[in-house]
This record gives C-alpha cells, sequence and structure tokens, in this order.
C-alpha cells in the first residue's frame, strides 16, 4: 500500500520557515520535481526571521523547494535501503539561542510516477494530467507495478508518496514533521 507522505505543522509550537535561500535561488535547486540534480553545491545556509527550537524531523519550508529534514530521516531511508534521493547540507543559522543547526539536509525524491485513478478520484485539473485541486484520491493497483517505495506524484508534484514500509519505519522511530494520509483522506 501506498500512502501520500505530507508535511505539515501538527500545532503553532512547530515552526515554518518562509523565504528562500539564497543558494537555492541562485542556482535553481528545485528539489520538488522527482528528478536527479547534477553537481556538488556547498552548504545552504539559511538564517531564519526568528529563533526557534526545532521540534520537529521535517519542517515545513516551503521556500527550500524539497524536504528540510533532518538525519534521521535520510538515515531511516537509507536503512530500508531506499536510494532515490539526493542530500544537499543546511546549516540553520542562530535558530536556538543564537546557535546555528547543521543537522537539517535538504532532500530531494528522485522519481515521479502517476498512479492516479482518475475514474476514482475527486480532482479539479489544471489541464489533462496536472491536478489543479484535490477533495479525495484514489490510487490504482500498484501490486504489479516495479515501483520505488518513495517518489513524487508526477500529476501533482508536491506530493511525496511512500510505501507502507517507509510510514511503519518512520512511525517505528518516532519521526515527525510528517502525516501520512491514505489518498481517499487526503485533500488540497
Amino acid at each position: 500500500m501506498y500512502w501520500i507522505m505530507f508535511t505539515e505543522r501538527k500545532g503553532p509550537e512547530e515552526k515554518r520557515l518562509s523565504g528562500i535561500p539564497s543558494l537555492i535561488d541562485k542556482f535553481n535547486l528545485e528539489c520538488n520535481k522527482g528528478e536527479e540534480i547534477d553537481g556538488v553545491y556547498p552548504t545552504i545556509e539559511f538564517t531564519p526571521d526568528e529563533e526557534f527550537i526545532a521540534y520537529t524531523d521535517n519542517i515545513v519550508a516551503p521556500g527550500f523547494a524539497g524536504l528540510l529534514s533532518n538525519k534521521r530521516v535520510s538515515d531511516t531511508l537509507k536503512s530500508l535501503d531506499i536510494h532515490n534521493f539526493q542530500q544537499f547540507s543546511v546549516l540553520l543559522k542562530g535558530i536556538t539561542e543564537g546557535q546555528d543547526c547543521p543537522d537539517y539536509d535538504l532532500i530531494n525524491i528522485i522519481g515521479n510516477y502517476d498512479i492516479i485513478d482518475y475514474e476514482k478520484s475527486d480532482v479539479i485539473l489544471r489541464r489533462p494530467g496536472k491536478i489543479k485541486f484535490i477533495e479525495s484520491l484514489s490510487f490504482i493497483n500498484t501490486d504489479k507495478m516495479d515501483l520505488p517505495r518513495i517518489f513524487r506524484l508526477t500529476s501533482f508534484l508536491p506530493l511525496v508518496i511512500a510505501h507502507d514500509s517507509v510510514k511503519k519505519a518512520f512511525e517505528g522511530k518516532g519521526i515527525t514533521g510528517f502525516t501520512f494520509y491514505k489518498p481517499e483522506d487526503f485533500y488540497l
């Protein structure tokens, strides 16, 4: 079974970072397309507007154009023998009592697949194969498909799709900052 692995805050104590790091803007590092990024890049430095304590393993940070996750996330993916992702080092400057935090990476999930059953889903399309709004989703039967255990949804690239083994591993390790939705329960 596949789940929607969605980045969202669970409460006001969880931080949402606004802004685009200059390095991401300069090099056009788009880690939300499902495509591999070539090249070697320096550490992405970012100074949030205000100090905070990084409570979650994954932080809501739309300007990063990818997953802003601490090493526990990438370590868990590696422990599952998942390799279709890239990590770019991030230094969050001055977040807790003026201290820098080097524990996070920008994660690029490589691969995108369209597994939507459009007849059973309630979506509004921007154009054929590109979703604009979601009321509920239904996935096609993926049992006989050779899919990676984590990937982006082709018809709506911001969504990360994760196999049940990823969900169980994240929950088993208490990884925070993600919500796993059954497709039919997800709307946006």
